[in-house]
């Protein structure tokens, strides 16, 4: 890639960084999640949507070891938001699921969250809301694929060396 072009990406992509960074501001979000960490609001909509799992399965969830998982739910747990009950057949199984207090946190946060997509995606036309999501795809195929994929280095020269 020449440098002009290098030149050019880096300053879109600073551009966009100085645009999007008012995503970033906690009082750009009023409440949204605020009391959380990524982890917590993961294990959250996993809770949210499966309504019971297990550690093994916020771990994997949240693509953390088992033990940051755990300390990811005691967090929540201590807020009253999540509570772990032993599983009545196998006491060995712990099973984890949102509180009253949890479910009625997060149905408000979703709430203002919607509110927020749907005013966005009434701005936009079909063909944008199509494009949208078609570059979301590429973009989240890159992510998935390990980000940037090195040039492969030219073949070093070998000097042969006579030694006497």
């Amino acid at each position: 890639m020449d440098f002009s072009k290098m030149d050019y990406m880096e300053d879109m992509l600073f551009k966009y960084i100085d645009q999007f960074k008012i995503l970033f501001l906690p009082e750009q979000w009023v409440s949204v999640f605020l009391d959380c960490s990524k982890n917590e609001i993961l294990a959250l909509l996993l809770l949210y949507r499966q309504k019971e799992v297990n550690m093994s399965e916020v771990a994997e969830y949240i693509m953390a070891p088992l033990n940051t998982a755990t300390g990811v739910i005691a967090r929540l747990e201590k807020k009253e938001l999540v509570q772990r009950m032993r599983d009545a057949e196998d006491k060995r199984v712990v099973k984890i699921s949102l509180t009253p207090k949890g479910r009625a946190y997060f149905n408000e946060e979703k709430e203002l969250l919607m509110k927020y997509f749907e005013r966005f995606m009434s701005l936009l036309t079909k063909q944008e809301e199509e494009a949208l999501f078609s570059c979301m795809v590429k973009l989240l195929k890159v992510f998935k694929e390990g980000g940037v994929k090195e040039e492969p280095e030219a073949p070093k020269k070998v000097r042969k060396i006579t030694i006497e």
